[in-house]
C-alpha cells in the first residue's frame, strides 16, 4: 500500500490535513493509501530555518512527503520562490526523495472564507447579513475573521472547528476559486503516484 506523511504547521491541522487528503483522495478514485500520522514542525520562518534537520527526521518514515504550511508572514514575499529554496535544499540532502511543498495564501482557514457554505453549516450564528469576502486570499487573519463575526463570546477555534468545516468543503469550489487549493490536489496526486526511493 502507498503511504504518504504529511508535515503541518498547526495543533487543528493534525486531524484537519488527513481528512482533507483522504477526501482529496476519495474525488481522485485513489484508496489504497496510508495516511501516516502528520509531524508537525510549526510556522514557515521556523521550517526554513530548522529545515534540514525537520527533512531528514522525516525521511525516517520512508514515506513520500506532503508539507503544508500557511504562507502570511511579512517577512517572505514569494511562496512560489520559498517553495523552490526547500526542495532544493531537500534535494542537496536526500536527491529526488518525493517531497512537495504546498503553501496556503494567507492561511488554511482561507479556505473556509472561499466556502461559506461550509463555515455557515458549522456556524449557523454568524449572522446571514454578513458578506463573506470577495477576495479571501486578501485576508490575513481568516481566523480572526470567522470570529470577529460570530457572537460575542464564540470564536473560531482551530482545535475544534478546524476537521467540522474541512468534512464539508466542497472541494470543486475550491479547485475553481484557489490556484492554492488546485497545486495541493496535483501535490497530493503526484506523491501517491511516485516511488519512495529505498
Amino acid at each position: 500500500m502507498k503511504r504518504l506523511l504529511p508535515i503541518v504547521e498547526g495543533h487543528g491541522e493534525i486531524k484537519a490535513v488527513p481528512l482533507l487528503i483522504r477526501r482529496i483522495l476519495v474525488a481522485q478514485e485513489v484508496y489504497e493509501v496510508d495516511i501516516l500520522p502528520p509531524r508537525r514542525y510549526g510556522e514557515y520562518p521556523t521550517v526554513a530555518k530548522n529545515f534540514d534537520n525537520c527533512f531528514q527526521a522525516a525521511i525516517k518514515e520512508n514515506a513520500p512527503i506532503l508539507w503544508i504550511m500557511d504562507f502570511d508572514s511579512k517577512l517572505y514575499e514569494c511562496p512560489v520562490q520559498e517553495a523552490s529554496n526547500l526542495l532544493n535544499r531537500a534535494a542537496e540532502l536526500r536527491p529526488s526523495w518525493p517531497l512537495k511543498i504546498a503553501f496556503f495564501v494567507k492561511e488554511y482557514e482561507t479556505f473556509f472564507l472561499i466556502d461559506e457554505a461550509a463555515s455557515r453549516a458549522v456556524f449557523p450564528d454568524i449572522p446571514s447579513n454578513i458578506d463573506f469576502p470577495e477576495a479571501p486570499e486578501d485576508i490575513r487573519d481568516a481566523k480572526g475573521w470567522l470570529s470577529q463575526h460570530r457572537p460575542t463570546g464564540l470564536a473560531y477555534k482551530e482545535t475544534v472547528h478546524q476537521e467540522k468545516i474541512t468534512a464539508r468543503l466542497n472541494l470543486e469550489l475550491l479547485r475553481a476559486r484557489s490556484p492554492d487549493f488546485a497545486h495541493l490536489v496535483r501535490a497530493i496526486v503526484d506523491l501517491v503516484h511516485s516511488d519512495t526511493p529505498t
